[in-house]
């Protein structure tokens, strides 16, 4: 995969001594997913997953261990209730709605090659 010059941000952390390159690797969101569908494309060998949990920094995971994290963490904890306002969209689950207190809100995005990303944003 080829990356423009426009697709690539560097960063630079003072307080670590760092610059650091960011490079876009989707620009395509598709839609907010159900647990139906992450459960059907994470079954799916060309999905990636990626985990959010805070200041938008994405975890990613092995391919080979989506099924296990599905069965371990995923299942029965996703919030289905994105409600649209104008362009924006509001979580409309509660912690107390789900076993253990957390969920994940489910995002399907393609990537510059083709594969299928799901990013689940951990709400804890």
């Amino acid at each position: 995969m080829k990356v423009k010059k426009e697709d690539i941000k560097y960063v630079v952390n003072w307080s670590a001594k760092k610059i650091r390159r960011e490079e876009i690797i989707s620009k395509k969101f598709v839609k907010y997913l159900n647990e139906k569908e992450v459960h059907k494309l994470i079954k799916e060998e060309d999905t990636q997953l990626g985990i959010i949990s805070e200041r938008d920094i994405i975890d990613w995971l092995e391919k080979e261990k989506n099924i296990g994290l599905w069965n371990d963490k995923i299942q029965n904890h996703i919030c289905e209730q994105i409600i649209k306002d104008d362009d924006d969209y509001f979580v409309g689950c509660e912690y107390e709605d789900f076993k253990g207190g957390y969920f994940f809100v489910a995002s399907l995005w393609k990537m510059k090659q083709g594969d299928n990303l799901i990013i689940l944003e951990h709400y804890h």
